[in-house]
């Protein structure tokens, strides 16, 4: 029950946020007839990013549940490394148009994988990134494993193993992986591939987020 509660109250504060923000920009369209049809466009796009932010929250819900229940079916096949983190880099770039994503190949690697849940795994770790350093953040492709590394707030060693956990928060640093389940997701991707998670971090160093294979 206490679990349950901490859940409830975890996606409530969650859901918020973006909630309060759609029907604040509502109000202020319905009251507003004069608006200028520029500030009208921008309070759409304010409504548009936040309905996808709850949209996106529930999905990792959903993934969540089904990967632990073990009721998410894999579909396995040849995937090219380089091709998928440079889509996924790609988008996010749009996303994030104030900021550097930068890829480096350094060995073309094919893999045996489920795409759309490993690209979701990788998507996870580079967004985590951005969230937790100002600077640039780079996506490095080895033979053995793929690297995120930032040089953000970073984590405390003590609370590297913690922060996997579903719903866990660093509330010291202000680690803040939406929801407190980025990280459990990507956890459970990796398990059904047979694939690790491995951290590496330093307080106000940066860290280094891998999955080996």
């Amino acid at each position: 029950n206490k679990q349950k509660d901490e859940i409830i109250s975890a996606i409530s504060h969650e859901f918020k946020n973006p909630i309060a923000v759609i029907n604040g920009y509502c109000e202020t369209l319905l009251n507003d007839k004069d608006m200028k049809k520029s500030i009208m466009e921008k309070f759409l796009k304010k409504i548009g990013s936040n309905a996808t932010r709850l949209s996106e929250m529930i999905d990792r819900l959903r993934i969540a549940t089904k990967l632990e229940d073990k009721k998410f079916q894999a579909t396995f096949k040849e995937c090219n490394l380089a091709e998928l983190c440079g889509r996924i880099v790609g988008n996010l770039k749009v996303e994030y148009s104030k900021r550097e994503i930068y890829l480096k190949v350094h060995f073309q690697k094919q893999i045996l994988a489920d795409e759309i849940l490993l690209g979701v795994a990788v998507a996870n770790l580079i967004e985590n990134a951005i969230k937790y350093s100002e600077n640039d953040v780079f996506v490095e492709i080895y033979e053995d494993r793929i690297d995120v590394v930032d040089d953000g707030i970073g984590i405390a060693s003590n609370e590297i193993e913690k922060i996997t956990d579903k719903f866990y928060r660093v509330d010291t640093n202000s680690w803040n992986n939406s929801l407190g389940l980025g990280l459990s997701i990507v956890t459970n991707i990796l398990r059904v591939h047979g694939f690790a998670l491995e951290i590496k971090s330093e307080i106000g160093k940066g860290s280094v987020f891998s999955i080996i294979f």
